[in-house]
């Protein structure tokens, strides 16, 4: 009975250290637009990202960009394969700057660094740190 026990508890243990260093609340502390032209644009501490371990989540991001103001609240789905993420907006009537693939540069349980483009010269760059 004991050892059944151990066992159990061991199992338990193993899966719940096992969830991705992604999942948990993120401020994005830098988000950086760089066109390849000259106009490279940096906005700090521009909301918070929320990976939940079950591959969905929620952003809250507001920031300011080529004096246009931007709004992000919205739900998306997650996966991480390697050193790949793919974020995508659940909702389908919604278009957000966010939902594409991005390449996980920093994986850490309290930092993490994401780099992507838009298939031209823009290049993205999110600087997240947990809360």
């Amino acid at each position: 009975m004991k050892k059944s026990l151990f066992i159990g508890v061991l199992c338990a243990l193993f899966i719940t250290s096992c969830s991705p260093k992604i999942v948990g609340t993120w401020n994005v502390d830098r988000y950086e637009v760089d066109n390849q032209k000259g106009q490279n644009v940096t906005t700090r501490n521009a909301g918070e990202i929320v990976m939940h371990k079950n591959g969905t989540g929620e952003k809250n991001i507001k920031y300011s960009m080529f004096s246009n103001e931007f709004s992000d609240v919205l739900n998306f789905k997650w996966k991480l394969q390697d050193d790949i993420l793919t974020l995508s907006t659940t909702n389908l009537k919604e278009k957000s700057d966010f939902d594409k693939t991005w390449f996980v540069i920093t994986n850490k349980k309290d930092k993490q660094l994401w780099k992507s483009t838009d298939g031209s010269n823009t290049v993205q760059i999110i600087e997240l740190s947990k809360k």
